[in-house]
């Protein structure tokens, strides 16, 4: 069994710890991840030769998001087109403080240096429950009151992979697929196709997990799922998972975390022919694998 312990980050966002959640390789030791508590901008870490060690982190502002039309960023994934690069940046979509919405599916062109060229989209929450009427009732509650809470985000194919830490149920998770025309001429609710429920089931039926990421190998159908606490409560541990799209069942790998991680993050990349592990977490860390 694998105990992870993260590694704090070399720096801090703002003389605070990064608050680090969903995040993608964008290089050969280029990775870039989400701080959910700035909205404004993404964070490019560069790691030393081996992929062991992170070196430095920048900030690369999003250019063309205008305050609070991307709260709560949690996810990130990378889609390739006709050779460009574009990171896709969900919302938790969950409703905040009463009557605060946390809303916005953000498509951003990646380029190696600068601000980076963002487009958001309106009102992808409001399509997205009105088209998934089962999570229209937790549309309306906050995350500790088992409500909408969204943080896992992978490409799959053709189609933008959700993953929900809430609501939540024993022994299952819940995805969410919604095909999605990434690299399209315009990014508004029409370049997305019907959305598909899929419920996965977990080895431990008693036990209440949400999906805090997923990374997967584009076109494979296999994807890693981090698990962890479905609400702010409790002392559910952080667990790793294998899921293949064609199977209804996840199998956790023998990974454990230690009690001071709280990973949010996770993506697998390939270096000198061995697949690793990336993790970050949003006390300000990280753990490659």
């Amino acid at each position: 069994m694998t105990k992870v312990r993260p590694t704090p980050f070399p720096e801090q966002n703002r003389n605070a710890p990064f608050n680090a959640s969903g995040v993608v390789r964008v290089g050969s030791r280029r990775f870039v991840f989400v701080d959910n508590k700035d909205p404004t901008a993404l964070f490019e870490m560069t790691f030393d030769p081996d992929v062991v060690a992170v070196r430095r982190i920048h900030r690369r502002p999003l250019a063309g998001v205008a305050k609070g039309m991307l709260r709560d960023p949690e996810g990130l994934t990378r889609v390739d087109v006709n050779g460009e690069i574009f990171l896709v940046v969900a919302s938790s979509l969950c409703v905040a403080d009463g009557n605060r919405i946390c809303d916005g599916l953000v498509r951003v062109r990646y380029a190696l240096d600068g601000e980076l060229p963002a487009e958001p989209m309106t009102g992808f929450r409001d399509w997205l429950l009105d088209r998934v009427p089962a999570l229209a009732a937790a549309g309306r509650r906050e995350p500790d009151a088992d409500g909408l809470n969204v943080e896992g985000l992978a490409w799959d194919g053709n189609a933008l992979l959700f993953g929900l830490r809430g609501p939540a149920r024993p022994g299952h998770v819940t995805l969410v697929r919604v095909p999605a025309d990434v690299g399209g001429a315009r990014w508004t609710t029409a370049s997305l196709g019907q959305p598909e429920s899929i419920d996965v089931r977990l080895p431990e039926p008693a036990v209440t997990r949400g999906v805090r990421d997923i990374s997967g190998a584009a076109g494979t159908g296999d994807f890693l799922l981090l698990l962890g606490r479905s609400t702010s409560h409790g002392d559910t541990p952080f667990r790793l998972a294998t899921w293949n799209r064609a199977d209804d069942h996840a199998a956790l790998l023998d990974v454990t975390f230690h009690r001071t991680a709280k990973p949010e993050g996770v993506t697998t990349f390939t270096i000198g022919g061995r697949q690793r592990i990336l993790i970050v977490d949003d006390a300000g860390g990280y753990a490659v694998l």
